[in-house]
Parts: structure tokens; C-alpha cells; sequence
């Protein structure tokens, strides 16, 4: 009987063993993959631009806008700068919009640069910013082509914050201007 106890002792010593993982080095963890962030989508919505400060600024928003409304976003050129982080919210409330645009633009004789601002419509200020330097005949048209690769994932980020739901402050600010009048024709003379 206890010949039969042994050879079955014996039979599950030939189990195949795993292979042994070498331990890291003392101190040292084993390094983790990281997970990857997803990719941004793509933005959409509607933008202010704001004018361009300096001398030969218009000609470096055009090319801003043109590469905006290039990617399929909405662009409003008509809107003027306000004063406060506050009223940057408020504005972007009432109008729905995702993001701001502004910049500077500044020459030296032959060379030139441009910088273009991106602002939260979320917190009202500044989120970030590139700049773009060269000759002052060709500027333009760098800011043109280096745009979308220097500012595009900023601008998605934006765009995601801007779609998010966040509670207002207060009530934007209306003003009733008291009851419509009727358009009808006045009969003179009479």
C-alpha cells in the first residue's frame, strides 16, 4: 500500500512548471503601460474673433479665420473685446459660443511676429497661446499653414470644456425696453 502512495506522489511530479517571471530590481517597480488618453474629437461650434492688435494684424486674422472655417467651425468677426472674465462667460452664454480668438501681431523692419490667443469661454481667460515668427512678407501665410497643428488639440480641449454643462452665475442680463408698438399705418390729414 505504500508502494501505491508513492508512485501516485510520483506521477504529479512531472506537471509541467511555470516559468518563473524575474523579479525587478530591489526598490524598482515593474514599469506599467499607460493607458492611453482618447483622442479629442474634432472641434465644432462657433468662435468670436476678435481684431488682430498692431500694425498688419487684419492680415494674420484673416488667415485664422480662413484655416477656422477651413476645419468646419462657425466664426463671428463682428464682436468687440469686453472687459471682464465675467462678461467673457456671459458673452459666450448668450451668443453659444466654444472659444475666443485674438491676437498681436509686431514688426521689426524685416521680421515680424504673431501671436494668437485661444480663451475659455468657461473661466473667461486666456487658455493658450502660440507664436508665430518670420519674415514679415511671409507671416501670414506660416500662421496659415502651422495654425492648425500648433493650436488645433487646444482648441478641441475648449470646445470639449465648452460642451460640458456647468451652472451659470446668474441669469444673463436682458433689457425690457417696455411693450412693442404696433406697425400700423398712421392716416395724416385727418
Amino acid at each position: 500500500m505504500l508502494a501505491l502512495v508513492m508512485l501516485a506522489a510520483g506521477a504529479g511530479a512531472k506537471k509541467k512548471a511555470k516559468p518563473k517571471v524575474p523579479a525587478p530590481a530591489a526598490g524598482k517597480s515593474a514599469p506599467r503601460a499607460q493607458p492611453a488618453e482618447p483622442p479629442l474629437p474634432p472641434p465644432q461650434g462657433k468662435l468670436a474673433v476678435f481684431p488682430f492688435a498692431g500694425e498688419g494684424g487684419q492680415r494674420v486674422q484673416q488667415q485664422v479665420v480662413s484655416s477656422l472655417r477651413a476645419k468646419g467651425l462657425k466664426v463671428i468677426t463682428n464682436i468687440r473685446p469686453v472687459d471682464s472674465a465675467e462678461q467673457y462667460r456671459e458673452m459666450a452664454v448668450t451668443l453659444d459660443l466654444v472659444a475666443y480668438v485674438d491676437g498681436e501681431y509686431a514688426s521689426d523692419g524685416d521680421q515680424a511676429s504673431a501671436t494668437v490667443y485661444l480663451r475659455s469661454v468657461v473661466t473667461g481667460l486666456r487658455a493658450a497661446s502660440a507664436t508665430f515668427t518670420g519674415a514679415r512678407r511671409t507671416l501670414s501665410t506660416e500662421v496659415s499653414k502651422g495654425f492648425w497643428d500648433r493650436m488645433g488639440t487646444d482648441l478641441a480641449r475648449l470646445c470639449g470644456d465648452a460642451a460640458k454643462p456647468r451652472k451659470l452665475e446668474r441669469a444673463p442680463l436682458r433689457i425690457e425696453a417696455g411693450t412693442p408698438l404696433t406697425n400700423e399705418p398712421t392716416t395724416a390729414g385727418q
